[in-house]
């Protein structure tokens, strides 16, 4: 915390240095593009013009017209407390409130979610499929073409509800009348228990799987019916004219009374709120002193249009994770479609300083939970609506006992190091946690390493399994220089605080110790390639092409590297990674790529956050004149909306520099294979393993 620590805590809030807004990840790098400069918070740009200065409108960050051909994923809503999934046809959403939505498997096209059975449309008794659609942070609009009907689909998920609604508009693009029949018909399976005609019609029925009623209510068009599975309408269109059909589904529990006063005005109130109440939580985004968040994100004054959209979808994409119906009612959930409430320690890492600006105030209780916590426990910790009581004492197993991420010690660390960097709140570190301090905790986390050797003479960490570290990658495993890095960084930052406070002799100690694993780190150093090794149980060491080796070491260590290091590095990442709008988390080359192929780690893809972490090593070893134009050539890889978990490359050219990315389909391919082939099996030439991935479809 050595340059955050100067000048006052009020100079802090109107200035950023470029060392603290580095820790937001894609969006911190993009403001480093304005080296010299420190970036105002809205209140000091307040008087600046829109346009280059101003953050862009939710219309700008939408998508365009997207081919549904091309994509994995169809757009998703999102209100706050829930998340919802289109189907690939021109109704069907998928939506499952307070539970998980997405199954256990993928299908071959689409992803196989866990939902309430989904509506579908006929026009003239014939079903369709969306031909393409569009994604916005308050809705999604999917279209087709039918002869010569244009047939829009527009939904919106109603703020902080379990709402859904529809319009569906009918233009007629030819030059005669079009007279044609509409059939929302119900799944045979729903059952319907009950239907009753309130206005225009209702249809009410039970999922026996989830134990959850849902209501159709249907409003337009004077001509529609409904008789329990079917809501009908004979419509007629003139020439370059339109109609509409309007209904929405809400969910309640089985057998309690339904909703009233769900009228075509109420109905029109809650459409336009919708978007306004999106609108309005983004513009307090970027606003001191907002009534929605407790701090705020800075705006980024840049003319480059391309680093511009990279920082606003960065913030963006918070906003969609934000969970308001959680004990912790300003929660940054790692994915929509997992259970409610999971939030990933390492996951959340990723963004800790943009999450101190945004949101001190409720970051701090986070904090405070997470340090509660055996962080070699878990992956996760899930929110529920009730904070879990405090324990009086905290106690963990002793010897080697990850059982969770590798990552988590740093994680923890680096969240509570990013909120004490932002906020200056030295009196944090002296609060209590059960029976230690944050500081004490702070220095477990930073020392922790010592409990993951397997031998007290060893002066590196064993990180465990492919499941404690990158999951597919079946030989990152052990002795890995990512995490052994971190551990230097962190005992040197935490030597830092404990000079502050008085302690001169701990922080002498904990830079003896960092000093020393440094040392041990640059052992898995490969000379003159650019990449590390990572030093296996058996006594193995098997050369890593990963990425993550790079961004770790060249995040905490960068300073330490000889420049011939720093060359080579940077280098290989060039040659092997940065391909023209994306990277790959793996090289193609590494000895265990062609059975790593998950999106997220392996060499046909990268999670979203990959390329930031990257970007920010790049910076930091001095080598701007590659990290910015790769940074910007990104730009091209988030045309489908925000970031997500990861992004592929796909087809034919999948292999090469200029392959087409998109968003992910969640499948794991041969991932399975990794626990049962045996490490020798690992252990080839460079050649051969060109040879494999040439023959490789």
């Amino acid at each position: 915390m050595r340059k955050a620590r100067s000048g006052t805590p009020s100079a802090a809030h109107k200035t950023i240095s470029r060392r603290m807004f580095c820790e937001t990840g894609i969006a911190a790098l993009s403001a480093q593009l304005l080296p010299g400069k420190a970036f105002r918070f809205a209140a000091d740009s307040a008087a600046t013009p829109s346009g280059a200065s101003g953050p862009l409108t939710l219309d700008e960050l939408g998508t365009g017209w997207l081919d549904c051909g091309m994509l994995a994923q169809m757009p998703s809503l999102h209100n706050f407390h829930e998340m919802a999934a289109c189907a690939p046809d021109l109704v069907g959403v998928n939506f499952l409130p307070g539970g998980q939505l997405y199954g256990d498997e993928s299908g071959p096209r689409w992803p196989i979610y866990y939902s309430l059975p989904l509506c579908g449309m006929t026009i003239d008794d014939r079903s369709y499929e969306s031909t393409t659609c569009r994604w916005f942070a308050f809705q999604a609009v999917r279209r087709a073409q039918v002869g010569d009907l244009d047939v829009v689909t527009t939904n919106r998920l109603v703020i902080e509800d379990t709402v859904v609604m529809w319009r569906v508009k009918f233009t007629n693009n030819g030059v005669t009348a079009k007279s044609f029949h509409v059939a929302l018909t119900v799944d045979p399976g729903w059952k319907p228990v009950n239907r009753e005609f309130i206005g225009p019609g209702e249809i009410r029925a039970t999922s026996d799987k989830w134990k959850m009623d849902y209501v159709y209510r249907f409003f337009d068009l004077p001509q529609n019916k409904t008789d329990g599975q079917f809501a009908e309408w004979q419509v007629s269109v003139a020439p370059s004219e339109s109609r509409e059909i309007r209904f929405l589904m809400y969910v309640v529990e089985p057998g309690k009374p339904g909703r009233s006063g769900l009228t075509s005005e109420s109905f029109e109130t809650q459409w336009d709120r919708t978007k306004a109440e999106w609108e309005n939580r983004w513009k307090s985004a970027f606003t001191p002193d907002n009534d929605f968040f407790s701090g705020n994100a800075p705006l980024l004054v840049t003319d480059d249009a391309a680093i511009r959209e990279i920082y606003y979808r960065s913030v963006l994409t918070l906003l969609v994770l934000l969970r308001t119906n959680l004990w912790s009612n300003r929660t940054f959930i790692t994915s929509g479609e997992r259970p409610k409430g999971v939030v990933f320690y390492w996951d959340t890492s990723l963004f800790s300083t943009l999450f101190a600006l945004l949101e001190p105030k409720q970051m701090k209780e986070q904090i405070k939970l997470f340090l509660e916590q055996d962080p070699h426990e878990s992956a996760v910790i899930v929110f529920k609506a009730e904070r879990p009581p405090s324990p009086k004492h905290l106690e963990v197993p002793a010897g080697w006992d990850l059982r969770g991420y590798a990552a988590n010690d740093l994680s923890i660390f680096r969240l509570a190091w990013s909120y004490l960097v932002v906020t200056q709140d030295k009196e944090f570190l002296r609060e209590k946690i059960a029976d230690q301090t944050v500081l004490q905790r702070m220095h477990v986390l930073a020392t922790n390493w010592k409990k993951l050797r397997l031998n007290p003479s060893d002066q590196l960490a064993d990180y465990g399994g492919a499941l404690n570290l990158l999951e597919c990658v079946p030989t990152y495993i052990n002795q890995v220089p990512s995490f052994n890095s971190a551990n230097v960084w962190m005992m040197r930052e935490l030597s830092e605080i404990f000079d502050e406070n008085g302690d001169g002799a701990e922080a002498r100690q904990l830079r003896l110790e960092a000093d020393a694993m440094f040392k041990a780190v640059m052992t898995l150093y490969e000379p003159g390639k650019g990449v590390w090794a990572s030093l296996h149980r058996d006594g193995t060491r098997v050369e890593m092409r990963h990425c993550y080796d790079f961004a770790t070491v060249g995040r905490f260590l960068a300073a330490d590297l000889p420049p011939n290091v720093r060359r080579e590095m940077v280098d290989f990442v060039r040659r092997e990674l940065l391909m023209e709008n994306w990277m790959r988390a793996q090289s193609q080359l590494d000895v265990a790529a062609t059975i790593s192929d998950r999106p997220d780690h392996g060499p046909m893809g990268a999670y979203d956050a990959w390329p930031a972490v990257t970007v920010d090593a790049l910076c930091r070893l001095g080598y701007w004149n590659v990290a910015v134009p790769f940074l910007r050539r990104t730009q091209a890889a988030v045309y489908e909306g925000v970031y997500a978990q990861a992004r592929e490359f796909y087809g034919a050219k999948r292999r090469e520099r200029d392959a087409p990315v998109r968003i992910a389909q969640r499948v794991y391919g041969r991932r399975s294979l990794c626990r049962d082939r045996p490490l020798h099996a690992f252990r080839v030439s460079a050649e051969t393993q060109r040879r494999t991935c040439a023959a490789e479809c």
